[in-house]
């Protein structure tokens, strides 16, 4: 009995995947890796925030020209309510992402780190997202 338990024991062992040693990936990332991270980082939500502000600004454009081709008689406060919620929250998280993520904004991260300095707060929590760091 407990040589066909080995046994079974070996053959299933075998279906199972097996691994070697991985060698330990560095703690720290260079200077060089880190700035390219910040500009990565920066670039994405800039681009964010370029999508975000024309999906804002397409609603508010389409729910105001179809009011404004429509009979006289719609609701004006339902369509004032409606360009504000799909035009302007969309336009408003874009523009605070453009403001949020500028080249200035960018450049000053960059100076900082580059000065051994920390970087801002909402750059370092975003950063902490492996997805910068090209591998």
């Amino acid at each position: 009995m407990k040589k066909q338990l080995l046994c079974a024991g070996f053959f299933l062992s075998l279906a199972l995947p097996a691994f070697a040693q991985q060698p330990v990936p560095s703690a720290i990332p260079s200077r060089a890796d880190s700035v390219q991270a910040v500009h990565r980082l920066f670039s994405k939500h800039r681009t964010g925030g370029i999508v975000w502000s024309i999906i804002g600004a397409a609603a508010a454009g389409r729910i105001a020209g179809a009011a404004a081709g429509g009979n006289s008689s719609g609701n004006g406060g339902g369509t004032a309510v409606g360009i504000l919620v799909f035009g302007g929250v969309p336009a408003g998280i874009g523009i605070g992402k453009l403001v949020r993520f500028s080249n200035g904004r960018e450049d000053a991260a960059v100076r900082s780190l580059e000065a051994g300095k920390g970087l801002p707060h909402y750059v370092q929590r975003r950063l902490k997202k492996a997805k910068y760091f090209m591998n």
